[in-house]
């Protein structure tokens, strides 16, 4: 009798799981579009950009500004200072020259593949 009530349950506890599970796709989902978008913006306003394998850097203002992978996220640094966590449970990031633009590739632990394509106005540096 208790093995029925328990089994019965078993849908709805498996439904909450696949539920959950959605939710913290989506979330990566939202920090990846967040992360172009900061990129896009500063690399708009920056006066050059120097993609080298999974570290990029580019003047903005007065501040050289440097995303690059540590451990296990991808990190923002200002003039070599600082440590803002931009994006989480990475495996790995490749940034490269892509005509006058930044292309930036990024794995994720659980698989995930992200891709974008980011120009540089500017015209220095690449």
């Amino acid at each position: 009798m208790i093995f029925i009530g328990v089994a019965a349950l078993f849908p709805f506890i498996y439904q909450s799981i696949s539920l959950i599970d959605q939710e913290l796709g989506e979330g990566r989902r939202s920090e990846w579009e967040l992360f172009v978008i900061q990129l896009r913006k500063e690399l708009h306003l920056s006066r050059s950009a120097e993609p080298k394998a999974d570290k990029l850097t580019y003047l903005y203002g007065e501040d050289s500004i440097s995303i690059e992978k540590y451990k296990q996220g991808v990190r923002r640094r200002v003039s070599g200072k600082g440590h803002e966590i931009m994006l989480q449970e990475v495996s790995s990031i490749l940034f490269r020259q892509c005509g006058l633009s930044v292309c930036v590739q990024v794995l994720f632990v659980n698989g995930q593949r992200e891709e974008a394509k980011l120009h540089v106005f500017d015209g220095e540096g690449l």
